[in-house]
């Protein structure tokens, strides 16, 4: 399993930095590879796309 941090500013974007968001990636026992967003904050959608394409996105 691994978290990437996409946002770390707290409530609002800062100029180098989205607000709070989280990918959280793993695999299954199948060896299915999930991804899961957690907090999703302002401005983070686009630095979200940097790391994986968006239908990608399981959760």
């Amino acid at each position: 399993m691994m978290l990437t941090v996409i946002g770390n500013t707290g409530s609002f974007p800062g100029p180098n930095s989205p607000a709070s968001c989280y990918l959280l990636t793993g695999e299954d026992h199948e060896g299915r590879t999930w991804r899961v967003i957690l907090d999703m904050g302002n401005g983070s959608l686009g630095v979200l796309q940097r790391q994986l394409n968006l239908e990608d996105i399981d959760a």
